[in-house]
């Protein structure tokens, strides 16, 4: 599923939902027609999954026809990374979008972007238990019914939908895999707006690494729009969708099935380890997805957006004083190496001139180098 921008039908662009409604007419489990006019088989996704996202758990509902070995049948005509799992029937009014009560969403991050920004970040870092244990502490804020305008787009504070409700949210143990360590953060809840899951993981990394004060979590809650950094897509995983209330009314009347999905877990499990795990781990190595996005976050203010682009403008200008009153102490240390001259021991002066110009250009050389280490640390940062 990961390698297709992505899930729903967008005229232009290789989605899964085009492949699916391919291998669905070849199988027979739909018609040309139905296929072209989603609006004659009832099609319905649960969520959608953007480019850069994946999905281990998604769920569609439709009208098709029940054929023997359907699954089999329709994953005959699908590439290996797009895979239907199973299916069950349901009443006839079930609408996979509004019939689930939760989702549930992964974040898939190298533990390199939990490293205090005063610290060489590098991948060899090594998280420790404590500083996971921290996350978890600051994801806790999230807990609950919050409004989480901050944390989309287009959303005003006062506009009744940016509420949202997260019933979990936590950090799993780190895992080393491919030389590189990651962990697994894990969030549940009723809906999601855009961007919302990337912009709470973007603002924990920043309050993790130093750059935000934990006090900003609870801020964003509030009115004021404030300047949310928004982590990569890569990493992302739509996990499970749950029917909790489908299942208490229908899920046991004889007829039809609970929406469990206990049977293909292995099947989903061993489905993220062939190909969505692998593709994250192989593009974090080559492209430095959050290693490169770790150094923008400098670059935000957390801060009211009105307020931002001063902020953002102070740090700069700072440095710039920074960067002056470090070449002006130079100088200045260069020029307390002179001796003043006089007319007495001619000699004396002459050679001591000699060795004061020499110890000048060591000295100049040194702090030359100082100062490419300190770009050279600049960058890697």
């Amino acid at each position: 599923m990961f390698v297709y921008p992505t899930m729903y039908s967008n005229k232009g662009v290789k989605t899964i939902e085009e492949e699916l409604f391919k291998a669905m007419t070849k199988a027979e489990a739909v018609t040309e027609s139905m296929a072209e006019h989603l609006g004659k088989m009832s099609f319905q996704r649960c969520a959608r999954t953007d480019k850069g996202v994946s999905a281990a758990g998604q769920v569609v509902s439709m009208k098709m026809f029940l054929l023997d070995d359907v699954v089999d049948r329709i994953n005959q005509h699908l590439p290996d990374q797009i895979r239907v799992m199973d299916y069950k029937r349901v009443i006839n009014s079930f609408d996979s979008k509004n019939r689930c009560d939760y989702r549930t969403y992964s974040y898939m991050t190298p533990t390199f972007a939990f490293q205090p920004i005063e610290q060489f970040t590098t991948d060899a870092f090594r998280v420790k238990d404590e500083t996971i244990d921290r996350v978890n502490s600051l994801l806790k804020y999230y807990h609950g019914s919050k409004n989480f305008h901050n944390f989309t787009s287009g959303k005003k504070f006062n506009d009744p939908s940016a509420f949202r409700y997260i019933k979990d949210f936590s950090c799993n143990k780190p895992f080393i895999q491919d030389g590189l360590e990651f962990s697994i953060l894990k969030v549940r809840g009723q809906s999601f707006m855009l961007h919302q899951i990337r912009k709470m993981v973007g603002l924990i990394l920043a309050v993790v690494r130093g750059l935000a004060h934990e006090s900003v979590i609870n801020k964003a809650f509030e009115e004021d729009k404030l300047d949310i950094p928004k982590a990569p897509g890569l990493g992302l995983v739509l996990e499970s969708v749950h029917y909790d209330h489908y299942n208490e009314k229908w899920g046991s009347d004889g007829m039809h099935e609970a929406l469990t999905w206990d049977e293909s877990k292995d099947k989903v499990e061993a489905f993220k380890r062939d190909f969505i795990y692998p593709t994250i781990i192989s593009t974090e190595k080559t492209e430095n997805t959050m290693m490169t996005w770790l150094g923008t976050l400098l670059y935000h203010s957390y801060a009211n957006t009105s307020l931002g682009g001063k902020l953002i403008k102070a740090k700069k200008d700072l440095q710039e004083v920074h960067t002056s009153m470090m070449e002006e102490k130079s100088d200045t240390d260069s020029k307390a190496l002179e001796i003043p001259t006089s007319s007495a021991d001619k000699q004396n002066i002459d050679t001591t001139e000699t060795m004061t110009e020499e110890t000048a250009k060591n000295e100049d050389n040194v702090t030359d180098e100082e100062e490419r280490l300190q770009v050279k640390e600049k960058s890697a940062r």
